[in-house]
């Protein structure tokens, strides 16, 4: 099975090397969001890598790229890891960052790059779950731009139209993405199953690999995810 993957904000690719080697994959394609033209280029890029009938997996902001790719008839088979189909707050929607937090964000971006990335990795984690991390980067363009794709992109009203099999794996204790946020899709989508874990936080492939994996393969077997 071709195997795309999309990572979350400002993250290498190696970030996900522990979910790789937990699923055993070979055939992988990873894209990087590096010399990103506009906050569209995200969807471009990621479509113009499917180039074969593939299981796609998105990551935080990578989720929602996945979600854009739903209908495509190369994605047979979505998993959203630490999902959301929306990441700013509105009126009618609670499951997410205000604006001004993200907007404040950016300028902190530029005034403090290093201080603003160390601070959003101390939001990845569940209450025992803090390690090193390096997998992300500090190139301010591409995670301004990354930003903008955050505060612009909204695919709720795609959600009814998917027929594709999703999958979401969310932590309970994910800060970046509430829970609400995995369960707004799965109250919204026809064919998806929703496995939330206990005592993680917002990247439990990297601190949970192999419980990942159990739950993607066990759900493509099409077994129980119970």
């Amino acid at each position: 099975m071709n195997v795309l993957l999309l990572p979350g904000w400002g993250m290498k690719s190696d970030v996900f090397t522990p979910l790789i080697e937990a699923l055993q994959l070979n055939d992988v394609t990873i894209v990087e969001w590096e010399h990103m033209r506009d906050v569209n280029h995200f969807f471009t890029k990621a479509k113009e890598a499917l180039h074969a009938p593939s299981l796609v997996i998105g990551w935080s902001l990578g989720s929602l790229v996945a979600l854009q790719l739903g209908m495509h008839p190369y994605v047979t088979h979505l998993v959203c890891i630490g999902g959301t189909s929306r990441f700013t707050t509105s009126e009618n929607y609670h499951a997410g960052w205000h604006a001004r937090v993200v907007e404040r964000m950016k300028v902190q971006v530029v005034r403090q790059t290093n201080k603003t990335i160390q601070s959003f990795i101390d939001m990845l984690w569940g209450e025992k779950e803090a390690r090193p991390f390096p997998h992300m980067h500090d190139r301010t363009s591409d995670l301004l731009l990354g930003l903008d794709y955050l505060l612009a992109t909204d695919v709720r009203d795609q959600l009814q139209q998917m027929d594709v099999p999703l999958l979401l794996i969310h932590g309970e204790q994910d800060r970046i993405c509430p829970p609400q946020a995995a369960q707004y899709i799965y109250e919204r989508t026809r064919n998806c199953t929703l496995k939330l874990l206990r005592n993680v936080g917002h990247a439990p492939h990297v601190t949970q690999p192999y419980a990942c994996a159990h739950v993607i393969q066990t759900w493509l077997g099409g077994g129980s995810n119970d």
